[in-house]
């Protein structure tokens, strides 16, 4: 009696690995929080060494009156008492970064904690800014006067010219919409017990900044990237192209 109760226990054991081996049978849910803020997420199996996630992550900060600077007109200096250095401020900024993931989680061993991480992660971050040049229409009277167009502000081949009352925008784009990501992982995607916990390192390709706005030229679009170059930094254009990532989360098993 006893051998036989052990072989239907065993015959029930392999009937249940058998059954967690096949795919979309088990599944889990969470949050999560890291570099591209907090998110949502779900998981499921595909094989035993193969997890999938899909979710959603979202950060977003603004800020009033950021910073204020000066900003020298050229030709314009002193001309009938009207000093063409005018106060400039930043008068708003903001930072958006909503992607949804996609991700594949693969465990070396089956029943190990350790993974590598591949995937990719779709949206579009983001920085905004509003801007005022102050008395900048009086220069655009004083301008008009002296026969002149619009004052712009110009540095090497980047020409900067604000709206006549003296505003302005830009909009820096942070990379593509779709962006790889490779990295490594230690908990489980789908914890044995009720709730689990991972930690995640790795890196998105985000590729490269891109600066919009009506007041500037087309050289000046690309600022951020050629102002890293000019800089010389010990790292490569390329790699500046690569966003770190840092993520942990909280799963509950749902069956």
């Amino acid at each position: 009696m006893t051998k036989i109760s052990t072989s239907i226990l065993l015959v029930l054991s392999v009937i249940t690995l058998q059954a967690q081996d096949r795919p979309f049978t088990r599944w889990a849910a969470g949050i999560n929080g890291g570099l591209y803020g907090a998110g949502l997420q779900a998981a499921t199996n595909l094989s035993p060494h193969l997890r999938l996630r899909a979710g959603f992550d979202y950060f977003s900060y603004n800020q009033q009156d950021v910073a204020s600077f000066d900003a020298e007109f050229e030709g314009y200096e002193e001309f009938e008492g009207f000093n063409a250095t005018l106060e400039a401020d930043i008068t708003e900024a903001s930072v958006t970064l909503p992607n949804f993931k996609m991700l594949l989680d693969i465990y070396p061993m089956r029943n190990g904690i350790f993974c590598f991480t591949t995937g990719f992660y779709i949206g579009s971050n983001k920085v905004e800014a509003d801007g005022l040049i102050h008395r900048y229409d009086e220069l655009v009277q004083l301008s008009e006067a002296m026969g002149r167009g619009k004052p712009s502000l110009e540095y090497e081949d980047i020409v900067f010219q604000p709206d006549s009352d003296g505003s302005f925008d830009a909009l820096l784009t942070m990379g593509n919409s779709l962006k790889p990501y490779i990295g490594i992982g230690l908990g489980r995607t789908i914890p044995h017990n009720r709730v689990g916990f991972k930690f995640e390192l790795g890196m998105v390709y985000q590729g490269k900044y891109q600066l919009e706005s009506d007041n500037l030229n087309e050289e000046g679009r690309d600022w951020v990237n050629r102002m890293a170059e000019e800089l010389e930094l010990p790292v490569s254009q390329e790699t500046l192209n690569w966003w770190p990532m840092l993520n942990l989360s909280v799963t509950v098993r749902i069956r």
